[in-house]
């Protein structure tokens, strides 16, 4: 399947062929019908318990729906698509029409939900679908099936416009007064486009306490034959609603009693809870005919004011979100740029950290090394002045022996002296010598 265009080309997109390919077997939709927040999901999960088959790519689950959607992605973002052509949303209360599309266009969303249905549901015999936009908009799938020969069965599905009231705004923060318009357009339309059509009108509250009756009453009144044996869905539906809990409930009494609520919302609810008991009573339809004229006749100049207004707000919300955000995006980007001179500055520290690390490793082994050299040329010379010492002292030791030797000499020769001296000889030979004496003093 080709890409969507986006909102801004829808009208450059080329229409596509209206009319699907009939398919051999027979084709049988459930079509779910709701307002926002009325239980569609829950609804659509049973239904496809009972073996009617889910489309392939759904919408997922969400805090404000745990268990899911149930109803197919795709075509929901087509269907959105489709309202910004229109000048619509999905919270818009104004009534609808897709006819006014530029030519052409009609025909493009007609092929893309044909396309779409063909894709998510392929040839199953029984599927069903649901997407609350729809309620807005029968008539064109009612089209496009009819094209598809496809046979639809619809379960429109209603609750209490309090309990709606109360989950949209803990959801989107819708105000009182929106809510209630936007429950009313939604009930309105779904009513008004089935009639004649095979339908059921099913309660929320009911099915939590009676969703046997509910399924009694979805199988014999539109007379489905569910692929599943009985013994099987059952099991699996009594899990599925013991499960569900309701939030937000509101009673009937409360309804009427509350002066916020608008008599029209009060008269609709009514008209369908009897359209529960009696599809075809003819007086509720009236009633609700009356609401949606009134209703329709305040949408060009009510509705045109204030989705104009809203639009404005709204588009001044975005454009100071927009420079909120590039506020934002500039400070990232500064913080990022501090952060990256920061790294480059904690590396360049780290680098220079590890140098003076190196540096120092460096002059401590260089310290170690002239200490082992001191220490080596320390004993060195200690060895070499231990040497000489010895040296010094074999000498002494030497001269000492030597004095000690001249000294006995010396000794042996004063001896020798005295006994010459004493001898008879020196004795008679002291004239010669004392002659010789006189002799050498005269001769000097």
């Amino acid at each position: 399947m080709s890409n969507y265009p986006s909102s801004g080309n829808l009208h450059d997109a080329t229409p596509q062929a209206a009319e699907a390919a009939p398919k051999a077997a027979k084709r049988t939709c459930i079509m779910v019908i709701g307002m926002h927040r009325s239980g569609t999901s829950a609804l659509t999960r049973a239904i496809s318990l009972l073996g009617a088959e889910l489309p392939k790519t759904m919408l997922g689950a969400n805090p404000t729906n745990e268990e899911g959607h149930w109803e197919p992605q795709r075509l929901m973002e087509l269907n959105d698509r489709m309202l910004a052509e229109l000048g619509s949303r999905w919270d818009d209360w104004r009534s609808l029409d897709p006819n006014v599309l530029i030519p052409g266009r009609l025909q493009f969303y007609q092929a893309e939900i044909a396309q779409l249905i063909d894709e998510e549901y392929g040839s199953a015999s029984l599927f069903v679908l649901k997407e609350p936009r729809i309620s807005r908009f029968v008539p064109l799938y009612m089209g496009v099936m009819k094209q598809m020969r496809i046979d639809v069965r619809y379960v429109l599905i209603g609750r209490n416009p309090l309990a709606v009231i109360a989950s949209l705004a803990k959801r989107d923060e819708f105000t009182v007064g929106f809510s209630s318009l936007l429950w009313l357009r939604h009930a309105l339309e779904a009513e008004h486009a089935t009639r004649g059509q095979p339908r059921i009108f099913l309660s929320y509250e009911g099915m939590f306490d009676q969703w046997r009756e509910g399924i009694d009453g979805i199988t014999s009144t539109l007379k489905i034959d569910w692929p599943l044996p009985k013994a099987e869905w059952s099991a699996a539906l009594s899990n599925h609603f013991a499960d569900k809990h309701q939030h937000h409930a509101a009673s009937r009494g409360q309804l009427e009693a509350d002066p916020r609520i608008d008599d029209w919302i009060k008269q609709v609810y009514g008209a369908v809870k009897v359209l529960e008991e009696d599809q075809a009573d003819a007086a509720a339809m009236s009633r609700l005919d009356a609401v949606r004229g009134a209703f329709d006749s305040l949408n060009p100049v009510f509705g045109a004011a204030f989705f104009a207004e809203i639009s404005a707000r709204e588009k001044a919300a975005a454009e100071r979100l927009a420079q909120q955000r590039c506020a934002a995006d500039e400070q990232v980007a500064e913080l990022e740029r501090n952060r990256a001179e920061a790294a480059a500055r904690g590396a360049q520290l780290t680098e220079q950290l590890n140098d003076l690390q190196r540096l120092a490793e460096e002059q401590k082994a260089d310290a170690a090394a002239r200490e082992a050299d001191l220490r080596a040329n320390a004993k060195a010379r200690e060895a070499d002045l231990m040497a000489k010492a010895d040296s010094e002292a074999l000498r002494a030791n030497d001269a000492e022996s030597q004095l000690e030797s001249v000294a006995e000499q010396l000794k042996a020769a004063q001896k020798e002296t005295i006994q010459i001296k004493n001898s008879h000889s020196w004795r008679v030979m002291y004239p010669v010598r004392y002659l010789k004496s006189l002799l050498r003093s005269d001769a000097g």
